[in-house]
């Protein structure tokens, strides 16, 4: 099927693509803050997960190709959730599982709070260095990111591109830097660059109501795949927090040698278990 607009329910028009086997296991991929459904590109073109998944990505509001809407009500809690659902009925999926990248993990606790949890609208998370939810930000967040995030819905032409530069440099860890090719830094900052000072501002800051994720927390299945060189989040927080509450169908991995975006540094290593996450929870599902 390919690429479209999708009309979410207040109208804004989410932009989405799929790709790989229709009639396999279902998988959105949710990209984070100021960035893009071509940040999926290494497993996107992965043949393993071609053959065996059907992949969807698409462009959360206010990013890409997506709309912008410019009001703080376009970008609360459930519009999100509503962007996520008009995405699974055009594509006619069911019950997907979720791939979620850093701000991305949001996306979740707006599904469960505004769609309910029985039966579940999701059949798994995979979390690559994902929030759990927007008020654990300032628990797990470490002092780079807090310091660097106000810049980023600066409208000062200066200090956003400043800050993006050093953004996107965190995406992956120090010893790493060169890995990022010129044409994805280049895909990247201009992904950001074309957003609005609204959609920059409210994709942050809308607040969310947790209490349906913790109801589910011990049913939901949760990958979550953290690296231990990622300068924008403080693992031992992430790692006890995620443990406190998601309990035993939580599977938590440190990933040595990756930073904040491990898909990205290292596909060869994280796409095999994708799959065999996916793999598992549908077999378990049966």
């Amino acid at each position: 099927m390919p690429s479209q607009y999708v009309a979410s329910q207040d109208g804004t028009r989410i932009w989405a693509d799929a790709a790989g086997t229709p009639g396999k296991p279902p998988v959105i991929f949710i990209h984070g803050l100021l960035c893009s459904s071509l940040n999926w590109s290494k497993q996107f073109t992965d043949k393993q997960l071609l053959d065996n998944l059907y992949m969807i990505k698409y462009e959360t509001r206010g990013h890409g190709p997506s709309d912008q809407p410019e009001s703080e009500k376009s970008y609360v809690s459930a519009r999100h959730a509503e962007d996520f659902q008009a995405v699974c009925t055009a594509f006619n999926v069911n019950k997907p599982i979720v791939v979620s990248w850093s701000l991305g993990g949001l996306v979740v606790p707006d599904i469960l709070s505004r769609f309910g949890t029985s039966p579940l609208p999701l059949a798994g998370h995979v979390m690559f260095n994902a929030v759990p939810w927007h008020s654990t930000i300032p628990e797990i967040a470490k002092p780079y990111t807090l310091t660097i995030l106000p810049s980023l819905s600066s409208p000062h032409t200066v200090d956003f591109q400043n800050a993006l530069k050093e953004f996107i440099s965190g995406f992956v860890a120090p010893d790493n830097l060169g890995l990022i090719s010129f044409e994805d830094r280049c895909t990247w900052m201009g992904c950001a660059t074309n957003m609005n000072i609204a959609a920059r501002t409210f994709s942050l800051s809308r607040t969310q109501d947790e209490a349906a994720l913790l109801y589910v927390s011990k049913k939901l299945p949760i990958l979550c795949i953290q690296a231990t060189e990622d300068i924008m989040m403080e693992l031992e927080k992430h790692e006890e927090f995620m443990k406190k509450n998601f309990g035993d169908n939580l599977d938590y991995r440190r990933l040595p040698g990756a930073g904040h975006a491990p898909f990205y540094e290292l596909p060869e290593v994280v796409n095999p278990m994708i799959l065999q996450f996916v793999q598992r929870v549908y077999k378990n599902n049966l």
